[in-house]
């Protein structure tokens, strides 16, 4: 099934949630409103909302929209983390548009954000029900946590692999893992099962985050819809790089220190960079990495019996290694 065949199979349950999104986005405060309208028309891949729709669906959940407000709950935190993180990172392009930071500022950029998570936590109140309020919170917190161990280790050559997937886990993988644990505990299916789809999120945001590792690095600007080499050029060590440093020589060490630190010819330190990495493999071991992840993730939905949903959810996996953007 592609990306745009579930998308259209869950279709009537999306524009729910974007209408619910939009609604959620008013405000009297001029700003928000605006800025949320700009985020809306650029459009946005709603990944976390599919899996959580998937996940509740594969549950057995049909009775009532709490699998809509949750949704909504968890791309509101999405969508304002995205607001933090162009800040940090100074970006300039978010889904192919001027950022929102390089449009309106900072300060606009991170007060919206924080109005963005305000409303998540008013959503999240109306829901009543503890074990998604407490996995949400918990997420929230493992997602903020994996952002400043991202901060404070810019720059560290010193990073091992099992720290980096490690605020993988943290920053990424803990939001889309939730998404799809809300949809078990919504269905209320057993433990194994719960547990199971909660796993199968977890490895497929840690192969999501690998595979915008790799993009970061060999990307189409243009496809990506964001600038291309932030990684790099914020002195993020990511997988790619890590494997790199952990392969070369000591003064191919050097060199690439030197390619992080210096100011000038970005594009052409770029270029050599990804010469070396592909020389190395370490943009094939990373992509590997990712791989295995979705198949390893694929492997805990064997408890579920086949069905459309399954098909669906799988295949949104399978997207991930296949991704351009």
């Amino acid at each position: 099934m592609t990306f745009d065949g579930i998308r259209d199979f869950i279709g009537e349950d999306l524009k729910k949630i974007e209408k619910l999104i939009s609604r959620n986005f008013q405000s009297d405060v001029l700003l928000i409103p605006t800025i949320a309208n700009y985020l809306i028309g650029a459009g946005g891949k709603k990944f976390r909302p599919m899996l959580l729709v998937l996940s509740s669906k594969l549950s057995g959940y049909s009775n009532g929209d709490r699998h809509i407000l949750n949704s909504c709950i968890v791309e509101l935190i999405h969508v304002a983390t995205l607001l933090h993180d162009d800040v940090v990172d100074e970006a300039l392009i978010r889904r192919g548009n001027p950022s929102v930071n390089k449009k309106w500022g900072n300060e606009a950029s991170v007060l919206v954000g924080d109005y963005l998570f305000s409303k998540s936590l008013s959503l999240l109140a109306l829901g009543d029900d503890s074990r998604i309020t407490q996995s949400i919170s918990f997420a929230s917190q493992e997602l903020a946590e994996g952002e400043i161990i991202g901060l404070v280790t810019k720059g560290n050559f010193d990073i091992t692999e099992e720290e980096y997937m490690d605020i993988i886990y943290k920053k990424t993988a803990s939001l889309i893992s939730v998404s799809c644990k809300i949809g078990a505990i919504l269905g209320n299916i057993s433990t194994d099962k719960e547990k199971a789809l909660t796993n199968f999120g977890l490895k497929i945001g840690i192969a999501y985050q690998l595979i915008d590792d790799v993009l970061d690095y060999t990307g189409d600007q243009e496809k990506l819809g964001k600038t291309i080499g932030l990684d790099f050029q914020r002195k993020k060590i990511t997988l790619p790089l890590i494997t790199l440093f952990q392969k070369v020589s000591a003064d191919e060490k050097i060199k690439i220190q030197n390619l992080i630190f210096s100011h000038n010819n970005y594009m052409g330190k770029l270029k050599t960079l990804v010469e070396m990495m592909e020389h190395h493999n370490t943009i094939e071991y990373a992509m590997g990495k990712a791989k295995n992840y979705v198949e390893e993730a694929k492997k805990e939905m064997e408890i579920f019996d086949d069905s459309p949903y399954l098909v669906a959810i799988l295949s949104l996996a399978d997207h991930i290694i296949a991704r351009k953007n």
